[in-house]
């Protein structure tokens, strides 16, 4: 690999020993990969962050990593964690993992890597068309990708720290234009009324994800405008969770045009729609819980939602909206008038990443695809509704 007379000198240890081992480690990446030389990043996105995924090996590495001296070298957010870091004791959490989910959050932020605790980096980060980044959260690769154009690969959580803290990355992947054109065709056209008219788009990103695999799919039907973005996010969410790929070329709405000649055509029709949604279905008990917010909710969202209720009386099953601290300051001053409707704003964290059975029980209806996908191999009994659906069954409504 061709390394640059700067990086050279990093891994000699000239701009310290922490930023050393994590360049060495980058290259070893790189090598594997089969990549030429490294590209300089402009912002890193660090997942891996909840005690409850990365356990005491993780929180070993991290704080050895912080006592090495490394430090980053572009501007860094992080993850959720665990729980809400205010409102923890309403989440039932033990002591054991409030302590070292704080030592997670300490480690990272001694790194330099802003504890945002979000999953929505693309929300509040300066990141444009073309600019090369490293980020480890897979909706927000695939926004970035898919949505900005940004160039990212759907880099491990430790990858994504050590590609910030290098400020580099292997210059592989889909930080290389020959590997974001598609390679194959997803066609809603004959389904496209009936995902926007139902709002399934996180069942369309399931079977993009599952249909795609690790391969770049270029859609095209699904009645989407770059406005739509909370449509958007929880289309790529569920495309993330389903498959590995970490671009979606999205007809009307991707920044990039690639012609897309003699490519494999899948056409998607109700029959693919139902059955997948099928999977998720089932008649939930009075203990279900809602949970809105996988990817978190923005401001607007969260105001949907309090607008929804707002002519209705209390919601007669319990709502838990997930999302960014800075949403959450901004509604502050409601929470309490939201509880006494049962809704419940956290922060921090969200259903998938935090120890839900223990404060909201193993039985809930989402409307994300992302979180029933992975709540369901969590073993928990899954009811996956569009927002508007999961709202009504919330206000009293049928199952």
């Amino acid at each position: 690999m061709y390394l640059e007379p700067e990086e050279e000198k990093i891994l000699n240890g000239e701009f310290g020993q922490g930023k050393a081992l994590a360049l060495k480690a980058v290259v070893k990446v790189g090598e594997a990969l089969g990549a030429e030389r490294l590209i300089r990043i402009k912002h890193a996105h660090v997942s891996g962050v909840s005690y409850k995924n990365i356990g005491d090996e993780g929180l070993e590495f991290l704080e050895e990593l912080a006592r090495s001296g490394a430090r980053v070298s572009v501007p860094a957010t992080m993850n959720p964690g665990g729980f809400d870091t205010a409102l923890w004791p309403y989440m039932r959490v033990s002591a054991d993992f409030v302590e070292k989910q704080n030592r997670i959050i300490k480690a990272l932020s001694e790194i330099g890597v802003r504890p945002t605790l979000t999953c929505t980096p693309y929300l509040y980060e300066k990141v444009s068309y073309g600019d090369h980044i490293a980020w480890s959260e897979s909706n927000a690769v695939l926004y970035a990708n898919s949505v900005i154009g940004a160039r990212t690969n759907r880099d491990g959580g430790p990858l994504a720290l050590l590609e910030a803290i290098s400020g580099r990355a292997p210059l592989a992947g889909l930080h290389l234009e020959s590997n974001r054109r598609p390679q194959l065709i997803i066609d809603f056209e004959e389904v496209g009324s009936l995902v926007a008219e139902r709002g399934l788009y996180h069942v369309a990103g399931l079977v993009v994800g599952r249909t795609a695999g690790d391969r770049v799919p270029l859609v095209r039907g699904l009645p989407l405008r770059r406005e739509n973005v909370p449509e958007i996010k929880v289309f790529l969410a569920a495309v993330g969770a389903a498959g590995g790929t970490g671009l979606v070329l999205i007809e009307g709405i991707s920044p990039e045009r690639y012609e897309a000649r003699d490519l494999e055509r899948v056409p998607v029709d109700a029959k693919s729609l139902y059955e997948t949604l099928e999977e998720y279905q089932g008649s939930p008990t009075e203990s279900a819980v809602v949970v809105l917010g996988c990817p978190h909710l923005s401001l607007e969202e969260v105001m949907d939602v309090v607008s929804f209720f707002s002519d209705r009386g209390p919601a007669r099953r319990r709502v838990i909206l997930y999302t960014s601290r800075e949403v959450y300051e901004a509604i502050s001053g409601h929470v309490e008038k939201l509880r006494a409707k049962n809704l419940y704003v956290f922060a921090d964290t969200c259903m998938v990443v935090s120890p839900l059975s223990m404060y909201a029980g193993r039985e809930v209806v989402t409307d994300s695809g992302k979180a029933a996908f992975y709540l369901k191999a969590q073993g928990y009994k899954v009811v996956l509704k569009s927002r508007r659906e999961a709202l009504e069954y919330a206000a009293g409504g049928g199952g």
